[in-house]
């Protein structure tokens, strides 16, 4: 199954074998790809963590400072710092907008039943910026186990019951898109309003260029096993 996950600065798709990755530097797109280890995990951790602009980075240092300085003296916690698991939860309605370009240049590429080429940019430009298979779906789960408890029981209950539902969405997807399509439809509402934004050349060029490296590294991978 190969999946796909957007950054600051570039996309990159992988199965559980092969990660592909495609960044733009300075204008440039640059491309690597590995076998996945911990050490490709970790590199590909960092440059999330790290892509992020200036002022992001400075809020999520402040708010990881609160969150400890919560815990040490509670007495000087103004807001309940839980609430700070409800932001990295709905932290895909948040993405910066260059993040949100590289979310949209990535499920084009998915959406896009041909072959991924640069040659037919220009139809997967026209494909549809909603992804089935988006990780929005998840943070919907979320909110929906978060929403309905959180009315009634303490917060500390309620991020659990929204863990809960986002583990259904995780592990029941097959029975639950059934039966609960009104949750898919959030997703993709929010989807297109709101986690993506129609990417320009530069972000659809880096997300069928990463696509591409990853074709090609799982190709050469299986001819090796064959």
């Amino acid at each position: 199954m190969i999946m796909g996950m957007s950054f600051g600065r570039g996309v990159l798709f992988h199965d559980r074998n092969v990660l592909a990755c495609a960044e733009v530097k300075d204008g440039v797109i640059h491309m690597w790809a590995e076998k996945i280890t911990l050490k490709t995990i970790g590199k590909l951790w960092y440059r999330i963590f790290f892509s992020f602009p200036w002022y992001y980075q400075l809020f999520h240092l402040l708010l990881a400072c609160y969150v400890v300085a919560a815990l040490v003296h509670p007495a000087w916690a103004v807001v309940d710092p839980m609430w700070v698991a409800v932001y990295i939860g709905g932290f895909h309605f948040v993405f910066p907008k260059m993040m949100k370009k590289f979310h949209g240049a990535e499920h084009k590429v998915f959406s896009y039943s041909g072959r991924k080429s640069l040659a037919a940019l220009p139809q997967i430009a026209k494909a549809d910026i909603v992804n089935d298979g988006c990780s929005t779906n998840l943070v919907v789960w979320f909110f929906v186990g978060f929403l309905l408890s959180v009315w009634f029981l303490p917060m500390e209950w309620s991020i659990v019951c929204g863990v809960g539902g986002l583990l259904v969405g995780m592990f029941g997807d097959r029975y639950v898109r059934k039966y609960c399509g009104v949750v898919y439809k959030l997703s993709a509402f929010f989807q297109k309003y709101f986690t993506t934004k129609e990417p320009d050349r530069l972000h659809l060029e880096t997300a069928i260029r990463s696509y591409m490296l990853f074709e090609h590294i799982r190709d050469m991978e299986r001819q090796h096993s064959a």
